[in-house]
C-alpha cells in the first residue's frame, strides 16, 4: 500500500496547481500531557439523600449555599399520603393485635376442654379395667361358688328325697302309707333329681359360655376405652397444635402490622431532612451538573435514596476530572498537574493526580455507549484562594518534559498497515517516510526516529485504499494535491 500511495503521489510534481498545507519538522521543548475540563469538590463531605420510599414532591427546601447550624432544617417533603397510610397500619396493627389476643385466649380453652376430654376417657380407661377386675376377681367366683352350693344343696336334698322314698316304700309295703303318698314321694325325688340337674346345668353354662362371653363383653370395653383415650390424645394434640399455629400465624401479622406502622413513622420523620453539622448547603443537582435532572427546588420530586445536598467538611478541597479512555496511557498517579479556576483567571495553582477511575464513567457511557469517560481525582493546593465546590477549573496533566526533542503536529502522521508514515517533501514529490514515535500532547507528537529538524511534511496526508488488485494500477498515477483529511 505504501507503494501504491508513493505512486499516486508521485503524479502530483507540479504543486503549484493548488497549496498544499505543510509543516517545517522542529526541535525544541515538548511537553507531553493531557488537558481535561474538571470541577472543585470537597475532598470529604456529608451526603444527604431521601429516604422516602418511592418518588416524593419536595415541599420547602433551603437555599442553595446558605451557611447552617447542626439541627437545621433543610428539606421538608410533602407526608400526606404517609400519614394517612399510617393511620390505616394503625387500625391494621389493632386489629392484628386483637386477633392475636383471641388465638391465645381460644388456645387457653381448648387446652382446658382436650384436658377435660383426656380426664373423661382416663376415667372410662379405669372404669373398664375395674369392672373386668370385678368380674374375673369377685362377681365370677362369687356366682361359681354360688352355683357350686346350688349342686351340693341339690344333691343333698336328693339324697334326702331317695332315703326319704326307701321309708316310704318300706311303710308302703307294711300297709301304712297309701298309694298316693307313695307317689307323692317318688314324685318329690324326682323333682330334687330334676333340680340337682338344673343346678349342674347352670354350672355348666357358667363356666363354659357365660365366664367367656362376659370376659370378652368386659375386656373390649377396656380396649374400647383405651383406643378412645390414645384417640382423644391425638386429637388434643391436633386441636393445640392448631391453636398453636394459629397463634404463630397472627404472631407473625401482628409483627408484619407493627414493622409496617414504624416503618411509616421512621418514613414520617424522615419526610424532614436537618444538617447533621455545620457547614455550607451545596445542592447535589449544582454540584453534578447533570444536565438531565432537574434543579432542586420546591415542587419538584425525588427518588429514594437520591443524593440532595452535600455539606462540604473543613478538610480540603480535590479536582474531579473526566479523562477518555485513549488518553489513559498518559496517566499515572502522582504526576504533577496544572489548575487553573474560572473564578480565578489570572492564577494557576499546582496539584497531583491521586486517583484514576478503575471503571468506566456509567451515566457518561449510558449517554454515549460508545464514549468511554473515566473519573480521575487531584489534590490541589489553592493557597489562600477562597475554592468553592462546584467551581469550574481546566486541568493540564504534565507526563513528561522534554528541554529538546523532535517533534511536529499529530495530524502530520497517518496510519498504514500499524505502523506511523509522513509524508516528507522531496523536491517536488511527496514521499511517505516510515518513522517512529512516541506520546502526543493532543497537538504535537514526538518524533523519535525518521524525520529530522527542518524536514518539511505534508499536515493533511492523504489517505489511499485499494478495493482490488485491478485499481491499482490505474490509480497508482494519481496527483498527490494534499485533500486528505487522514488522522492517526
Amino acid at each position: 500500500m505504501v507503494t501504491a500511495l508513493g505512486l499516486w503521489l508521485a503524479g502530483g510534481g507540479d504543486s503549484g496547481d493548488e497549496t498544499v498545507p505543510v509543516f517545517e519538522v522542529a526541535e525544541g521543548p515538548l511537553t507531553i500531557g493531557i488537558t481535561a475540563s474538571g470541577s472543585v469538590q470537597s475532598r470529604d463531605k456529608v451526603v444527604l439523600r431521601s429516604e422516602l420510599e418511592g418518588r416524593n414532591t419536595i415541599l420547602w427546601v433551603v437555599e442553595d449555599g446558605v451557611n447552617v447550624k447542626a439541627g437545621d432544617l433543610l428539606v421538608e417533603f410533602d407526608a400526606a399520603s404517609l400519614v394517612e397510610k399510617r393511620n390505616d397500619q394503625e387500625i391494621t396493627a389493632n386489629t392484628a393485635h386483637g386477633n392475636l389476643i383471641i388465638a391465645e385466649e381460644r388456645l387457653e380453652v381448648t387446652k382446658g376442654d382436650c384436658d377435660a376430654n383426656q380426664l373423661e376417657r382416663e376415667v372410662a380407661l379405669d372404669l373398664a379395667k375395674m369392672a373386668l377386675e370385678k368380674y374375673e376377681k369377685g362377681d365370677f367366683p362369687e356366682e361359681k361358688r354360688q352355683r357350686e352350693a346350688d349342686i351340693a344343696l341339690a344333691d343333698e336334698e336328693l339324697q334326702r328325697a331317695a332315703e326319704k322314698l326307701e321309708w316310704s316304700r318300706k311303710l308302703a309295703k307294711e300297709g301304712f302309707l297309701t298309694r298316693t303318698e307313695l307317689q307323692a314321694d317318688e314324685l318329690a325325688l324326682r323333682r330334687k333329681e330334676i333340680d340337682l340337674e338344673m343346678a349342674k346345668t347352670k354350672m355348666n353354662v357358667l363356666t363354659n359360655y357365660t365366664v367367656h362371653q362376659k370376659r370378652a363383653t368386659l375386656q373390649s370395653d377396656v380396649r374400647k376405652a383405651t383406643r378412645a383415650l390414645a384417640r382423644t390424645a391425638w386429637q388434643n394434640k391436633s386441636q393445640i397444635r392448631q391453636g398453636e399455629t394459629e397463634i404463630v400465624q397472627r404472631s407473625r401479622e401482628y409483627y408484619r402490622a407493627t414493622n409496617r406502622l414504624a416503618e411509616l413513622n421512621f418514613q414520617i420523620s424522615k419526610s424532614k431532612i436537618f444538617a447533621p453539622t455545620n457547614g455550607i448547603v451545596l445542592y447535589a443537582s449544582t454540584a453534578k451538573r447533570r444536565w438531565w435532572e432537574n434543579p432542586l427546588a420546591a415542587g419538584e420530586s425525588a427518588v429514594q435514596r437520591q443524593d440532595l445536598i452535600y455539606i462540604p467538611l473543613d478538610e480540603g478541597m480535590i479536582v474531579e476530572i473526566m479523562v477518555p479512555e485513549a488518553a489513559l496511557n498518559k496517566l499515572e498517579e502522582g504526576m504533577d498537574a496544572v489548575v487553573k479556576v474560572d473564578a480565578f483567571p489570572d492564577r494557576t495553582f499546582k496539584g497531583r493526580l491521586t486517583k484514576i477511575g478503575i471503571l468506566p464513567d456509567a451515566q457518561s457511557t449510558r449517554l454515549n455507549p460508545d464514549l468511554k469517560m473515566f473519573r480521575c481525582e487531584l489534590e490541589c493546593d489553592f493557597e489562600d484562594a477562597v475554592a468553592r465546590p462546584g467551581m469550574s477549573c481546566d486541568v493540564e496533566l504534565v507526563k513528561d518534559t522534554y528541554a529538546k526533542v523532535v517533534y511536529c503536529p499529530i495530524q502530520c502522521i497517518v496510519r498504514i498497515d500499524g505502523d506511523a508514515y509522513a509524508y516528507v517533501q522531496d523536491g517536488k514529490e511527496w514521499t511517505p517516510r516510515k518513522v517512529e514515535v512516541g506520546l502526543d500532547n493532543n497537538r504535537m507528537i514526538r518524533i523519535l526516529n525518521g524525520l529530522k529538524p527542518g524536514e518539511t511534511v505534508m499536515t493533511a496526508p492523504p489517505v489511499k485504499e485499494e478495493k482490488d488488485e485491478e485499481s491499482k494500477g490505474d490509480k497508482g498515477k494519481a496527483k498527490g494535491d494534499g485533500g486528505g483529511s487522514g488522522r492517526p
